[in-house]
């Protein structure tokens, strides 16, 4: 790359070359091209001097992630350098009692001395539990380091993740777990309900412990729900099926007259009867309220229809027949109306909830400005 030194001894010489020769045929694109070539180095240094930049701030943005995930990571889990000097220790103080304990009681057995070799066998069975004390804590810190990679700074997982993770069975990896509960390896970690949950941090336990108490208080409650209806449920379902039996000898009734704008005036009734059962499946408290429906109204009902049905069956239609099946049909539209109010009155205590809360709603959205209040609208007026 040409210095800025040269480039502009470049441009001095083709100034002074046109100037003595007076010929500035060619001094523009002399004078372009080496502000080209300098523009050129410039920019190369900069886009260098850039990626530099970059480097540094990729290189020292990594490092503070990996600062603070260290420094998250220290917060949950433990240093396992400590447990892991423990199970060296106790490794070599098996191996210093055990292996000379063991050659000491072969020699002296052989010797015939009870005594001392009775004491050394102690020292070996000593040394051989600590050396397999030591083997198992060192196990367990390897198992630790490996659960910690994958859990890594989660709030709380499932032992069968971690299980999965490690091709280890959730047993084993309950009873790891506990044994690093108890040394401490786990700085804040505790086991749930079932122990199949490990919350990490205080936090998340308390959570999992409100959330917990939260799914018990709901199912004691549905299984109180329950209850309460198993109660209801031998008279809801009597209630229930003895009403089915009105409906149908009703629908029967209904096919058997040939009678368009009659059947119309049945269908509704059928439709109205059924929807005050089905009120009562869903609120079984309701059903105090129809003792009038089944005691009276249904079967004046079905008496009415037999009655129509053996009139309209009549060969002959006599004025009598025609003016008994006018007077059915009257009294058939006052039982309908019956129904209908029977029907509001099995759906009031949802249209006074239902209007309870549009009157909290209008009130919430009045102090809020967005509609106007009712005070306001009096004043108006």
């Amino acid at each position: 790359m040409a210095s800025s030194k040269n480039i502009g001894d470049q441009i001095f010489n083709a100034v002074q070359n046109a100037v003595d020769s007076q010929d500035f045929s060619n001094l523009q694109s002399t004078i372009e091209k080496s502000i080209g070539i300098a523009a050129e180095g410039i920019a190369r240094g900069l886009s260098s001097a850039s990626d530099g930049i970059r480097r540094g701030q990729e290189q020292y943005a990594l490092a503070q992630a990996k600062k603070r995930r260290e420094e998250q990571m220290a917060t949950i889990y433990a240093n396992p350098s400590g447990q892991r000097s423990v199970g060296i220790a106790l490794v070599g103080w098996g191996v210093v009692l055990g292996v000379p304990g063991l050659a000491g009681t072969i020699f002296t057995i052989g010797a015939g001395s009870i005594l001392v070799g009775s004491i050394l066998a102690a020292a070996t069975v000593a040394g051989g539990a600590l050396f397999a004390m030591g083997i198992k804590r060192l196990n367990l810190v390897n198992r630790f380091e490996r659960y910690r990679d994958a859990i890594g700074l989660r709030d709380f997982c499932y032992l069968d993740e971690i299980a999965a993770s490690t091709a280890d069975t959730t047993e084993n990896v309950r009873q790891n777990v506990k044994a690093m509960l108890s040394h401490g390896l786990f700085k804040q970690a505790a086991l749930g309900d079932g122990e199949n949950f490990l919350a990490l941090t205080n936090d998340a336990y308390q959570q999992y412990r409100q959330a917990r108490g939260k799914a018990l208080e709901k199912k004691q409650q549905r299984a109180l729900t329950q209850s309460e209806h198993s109660q209801l449920d031998a008279e809801t379902q009597a209630l229930l099926a003895r009403g089915n039996a009105y409906i149908a000898q009703i629908r029967e009734s209904n096919k058997a007259i040939p009678n368009p704008e009659f059947s119309k005036k049945i269908d509704q009734i059928e439709h109205v009867v059924r929807t005050i059962f089905e009120r009562a499946a869903e609120r079984p408290e309701v059903i105090d309220d129809l003792d009038h429906l089944m005691d009276y109204y249904l079967p004046t009902t079905v008496k009415l229809l037999d009655a129509y049905r053996d009139l309209d069956a009549q060969p002959i239609q006599s004025e009598t027949i025609s003016q008994s099946k006018r007077e059915i049909e009257g009294a058939l539209d006052s039982l309908n109306v019956a129904f209908e109010k029977l029907l509001d009155s099995v759906f009031r205590d949802m249209a006074i909830d239902v209007s309870s809360d549009i009157s909290v709603l209008h009130t919430v959205l009045a102090q809020e400005g967005l509609v106007e209040s009712p005070f306001d609208k009096q004043k108006s007026e």
